[in-house]
């Protein structure tokens, strides 16, 4: 009997109009695992009649979820964004060339996130998860490695499904960090590593009458913006440690990364960071390394989070 392995494996995505009404993927996404499972809830009327098992398993709910890894494309970096952070999606060329900067911003808060058409190639079969939203998004950029990321999702159901078949592959070098920059405050800091992490604090839809077998479209709550970045320890870390953690000072970060192709960045911006962790302890006769950790603040009307892509894609993620 033969079996099967994971290469060939694939997953695409596509943005919908209506949530939960499955549509055509548009994106190919760079794999490295993926675990989206169908879920049921069934259960029995709880009689005291005598039974030596329970006497039915009754079908009471159906939903769907579960996560997948990849290492980040400017083929599909754009919409798994927008996806996740839910807020427009401002397209302006720059200069007089090919490239354009696009701007993404969290979503009000009374704002619906973007929901998804996930299509998953296992080879066996073909499955689609309509009605998928992005609970949490993390991306890892360690220096001199690719940016690697996972996202959670929640969906509804499980259907069979249909690839792309024009989505095959992809031309543009991943993002990676060869050259990468981090800046605090306007100074920069030579650190070895960064975690970004968005959690949406998604909750699901309540049950109803009218919603039968299949979860409503879940509504994010507060969100949660950290990173987190790990650099060899030197006095700059006592400066930044005494300026920021121990005080009520704010510090402005931005990470940025790109493609071997020059045309394609990524750019975060977090305004105002609360620092609240400075770990620089020694842990033997190696290299002393400190990790910072903070987390996005709402000050104002300044937008808490914000990325900015440049790329040669010249409508909106969102369109």
């Amino acid at each position: 009997m033969s079996f099967l392995t994971g290469a060939g494996a694939s997953l695409q995505i596509g943005k919908e109009s209506t949530f939960g009404t499955g549509v055509s993927p548009t994106v190919l996404v760079d794999i490295t695992s993926e675990g989206i499972k169908l879920s049921v809830e069934k259960g029995d009327e709880g009689s005291l009649l005598a039974s030596k098992t329970p006497q039915s398993r009754d079908l009471l709910g159906i939903s769907a979820g579960g996560s997948f890894s990849f290492i980040l494309r400017p083929e599909f970096a754009g919409l798994l964004l927008h996806a996740a952070l839910g807020g427009a999606d401002t397209a302006a060329q720059v200069g007089s060339t090919d490239k354009y900067t696009h701007t993404l911003n969290l979503c009000a808060a009374n704002s619906d996130l973007p929901s998804l058409t996930v299509v998953v190639n296992r080879k066996a079969a073909v499955k689609k998860y309509p009605g998928c939203t992005i609970s949490t998004l993390s991306l890892d950029c360690a220096a001199g490695d690719y940016v690697k990321g996972s996202v959670d999702i929640k969906g509804i159901k499980e259907e069979t499904g249909t690839l792309n078949s024009e989505l095959t592959g992809f031309t543009i070098p991943s993002y990676r960090c060869t050259s990468a920059t981090f800046t605090i405050g306007g100074t920069s800091f030579d650190i070895s590593s960064a975690s970004f992490k968005l959690d949406n604090g998604v909750e699901d839809a309540p049950k109803t009458y009218a919603a039968g077998l299949y979860p409503g479209q879940p509504q994010h709550g507060q969100r949660s913006v950290t990173i987190s970045f790990e650099i060899p320890y030197s006095a700059s870390v006592d400066a930044l440690k005494s300026t920021y953690l121990t005080t009520e000072s704010n510090a402005s970060v931005v990470l940025t990364f790109g493609s071997s192709n020059a045309d394609y960045t990524i750019q975060i911006t977090i305004p105002n960071l609360a620092i609240n962790d400075v770990d620089s302890g020694v842990s033997g006769t190696g290299l002393i390394s400190a990790t910072v950790a903070g987390e996005a603040l709402s000050v104002g009307s300044t937008e808490p989070l914000a990325i900015v892509i440049t790329d040669k894609t010249s409508t909106g993620y969102g369109a």
